[in-house]
């Protein structure tokens, strides 16, 4: 049997958890529905005009306030206070979704066609029996780990769900209980700044940046090192399936990436590469010109009343291809979420299937060397030894590369899946973003807020940007040998 064949076989048997398929799994990107956008601009500057003409005198100053600018945005708009400014409210495409007839900018993004749809591994079609398989799969998760984490995790999903599937997710006893109040679902009030090394390094001047430049507002630095992290793990995951996975992973760069979904999902808080550089106070993130997409469609017309002051989930793109040839050599995904930085409040979705991805990820991995044992003494038996010593020679990372098992890969699956599945959003969204879009509970950040500089084509902005966040040192670089740190 070849590889291909066993993959082809492993695909359709035990392993349907693990997104494997190729198929596109995004809705129709052509539908496009008549806005009223235009009516309501049209209207307001009537009344401006109208206004400016019977109050002869009226000051350039009360003019100008009257305008489209941040505060106007989000005070009328969301009702809450803000300290967002510079929104661009003159873009007909603010606010706007894909099915909302939102238009790409117009910043050289090339049609990347189905090289770029296949390579996101979501495992499922977008539309509601989606968005019941996502929520139905990671229930079934959650309570495969640990009892402990089952009232966090499950109340967690609870009030993820879509509020027109009540019933998606079954209520957890502890959600009628009135004496027990819901954890914050904002990402600040967890201020742990999570790193890991082999050991702790103090002469590591990176790090004490990011204690000074965040100490002052409560935050503090969280680091395991390789045993503290093992011990850590065994707290939270001991005879689960996480558990199997962590000691299953035979390099530590697969147990890093690990630990960084881990960390998050069970404290909340942010994880950060030892080798970033922090520009601005993690508080500070995200919070010039952002864009608060319109969810009405899956969130009812009060969405924005019900929004959070403070996302739970803050990510940042990393890879944003507009027209790089070739550019399936070098990155997993053509828009893809970086993971040498993240943060989330506690429980949330987006980690728990992050971790739930790599359980199954391992699993395949188990599964192939299982298979490699025997078919390599099936060549032998019938005489094919040059293709037993071939196959011999292949190792773990044959079978799934590092990217794909733990790594950027994975993250960024994740991240698009709960995008899809919750808010009907796809990855075709995020391209060529140039400011903080809110989605629901989630911020994504623009390339330039964790990947300021890098590749010219997918066009951030240098570290001196006001969306630049921090640095990323490269101390250990995916680039080597394709598919490992």
């Amino acid at each position: 049997m070849s590889l291909s064949s066993w993959v082809d076989n492993l695909r359709s048997q035990g392993y349907s958890m693990l997104p494997m398929s190729s198929t596109p799994t995004t809705p129709d990107l052509t539908k496009t529905y008549t806005s009223a956008s235009t009516k309501k601009r049209l209207f307001q500057i009537t009344a401006v005009v109208l206004g400016l003409v019977v109050i002869v005198g009226y000051s350039t100053k009360s003019s100008n306030s009257s305008g489209r600018g941040g505060n106007y945005y989000y005070e009328q708009y969301m009702n809450k206070s803000s300290t967002i400014s510079n929104v661009d409210e003159n873009n007909d495409n603010w606010g706007k979704t894909i099915e909302m007839g939102w238009i790409p900018p117009n910043v050289g993004l090339a049609d990347l066609g189905e090289v770029a749809e296949s390579r996101y591994r979501l495992g499922f079609e977008a539309g509601e029996e989606g968005t019941i398989e996502y929520f139905q799969r990671l229930h079934d998760f959650a309570l495969s780990l640990p009892l402990a984490l089952h009232s966090p995790l499950l109340t967690s999903l609870f009030y993820h769900a879509p509020p027109n599937q009540p019933k998606l997710v079954p209520a957890h006893p502890t959600i009628s209980n009135e004496n027990i109040q819901p954890k914050p679902n904002s990402m600040i009030s967890y201020k742990y700044i999570h790193q890991t090394d082999k050991e702790y390094d103090p002469s590591n001047e990176l790090q004490k940046q990011w204690e000074r430049i965040n100490k002052p507002d409560g935050w503090s630095i969280h680091f395991l090192d390789d045993q503290q992290a093992h011990d850590w793990m065994l707290k939270w995951f001991r005879r689960s399936d996480v558990e199997f996975a962590w000691d299953y992973m035979h390099r530590g760069v697969l147990k890093a990436d690990f630990l960084r979904y881990l960390l998050p999902l069970v404290m909340g808080g942010v994880y950060s590469d030892v080798d970033t550089q922090p520009l601005r106070p993690i508080e500070q993130w995200g919070q010039h010109s952002v864009e608060y997409l319109d969810i009405s469609s899956t969130d009812g017309h009060e969405w924005k009343s019900k929004l959070s002051t403070h996302p739970a989930v803050i990510v940042g793109i990393d890879v944003d291809v507009h027209s790089y040839q070739g550019w399936e050599n070098g990155w997993p995904r053509s828009l893809g979420i970086c993971q040498w930085t993240l943060s989330s409040a506690p429980s949330h979705p987006i980690f728990l299937d992050a971790v739930r991805r790599v359980v199954n990820s391992t699993r395949v991995v188990e599964s192939w060397e299982n298979w490699r044992k025997i078919e390599i003494q099936r060549l032998i038996q019938i005489g094919q030894n040059d293709q037993a010593e071939e196959l011999r020679n292949q190792h773990r990372d044959h079978a799934m590369n590092v990217m794909e098992w733990t790594g950027p890969g994975l993250f960024s699956d994740s991240v698009m899946a709960f995008l899809l599945a919750r808010y009907n959003v796809t990855w075709h969204r995020l391209r060529g973003l140039d400011h903080p879009l809110r989605i629901g509970d989630v911020l994504i950040l623009p390339i330039t807020g964790f990947s300021p500089g890098g590749e010219p084509d997918f066009g951030a902005e240098g570290p001196d940007s006001i969306q630049a966040n921090l640095l990323h040192n490269f101390r250990g670089s995916w680039k080597p040998d394709g598919a490992r740190k």
